[in-house]
């Protein structure tokens, strides 16, 4: 089954915010996870947003982590408008898939961070509620897009 990104419009944040210092990302991240982007400072955790040299302040609570997906489709080159990327569908678990309509549901007009191997890979805003079985990743490089899902299916196999 074909997947599709999981957001009408996504919006790449690449502003810092100013005020309170967020902490930096620790090692206590898993493999991938989705949280809220913080709608202003309030001392979370600064995250880099890959291919950027930018840094965004995301909420604390992990939303969905690694025992919420099931799978890692092969990397696959995709086609928006004129840009052409590589990318990987990953699969939500039924209870993922609920949790993450849910929270989209909960969070329409806000923005969350889709966060792999510690880096922000993608910052959407919820312009709608996500019913979703899953949902595209794509990358700067084949390369890093196959090294990316590599890592998440070993995550995945060693977290069964």
């Amino acid at each position: 089954m074909r997947l599709t990104r999981l957001f009408a419009a996504i919006v790449v944040l690449p502003a810092l915010f100013a005020g309170t210092a967020p902490t930096l990302a620790s090692s206590e991240l898993q493999p991938i996870e989705i949280r809220l982007v913080a709608e202003a400072p309030a001392g979370g955790t600064a995250l880099d947003i890959a291919g950027s040299d930018a840094v965004l302040e995301v909420e604390q609570e992990t939303l969905l982590g690694l025992s919420d997906f099931v799978g890692v489709g092969d990397v696959e080159w995709t086609v928006e408008g004129d840009r052409r990327s590589p990318g990987f569908n990953v699969t939500l678990t039924p209870a993922g898939a609920q949790a993450y309509e849910q929270i989209s549901t909960d969070n329409v007009g806000r923005t969350l961070a889709i966060i792999v191997d510690g880096r922000i890979v993608m910052a959407a805003k919820i312009l709608d509620p996500v019913r979703a079985e899953g949902f595209l990743l794509t990358m700067q490089s084949e390369a890093e897009a196959q090294s990316i899902a590599q890592m998440l299916r070993q995550a995945l196999a060693s977290n069964e």
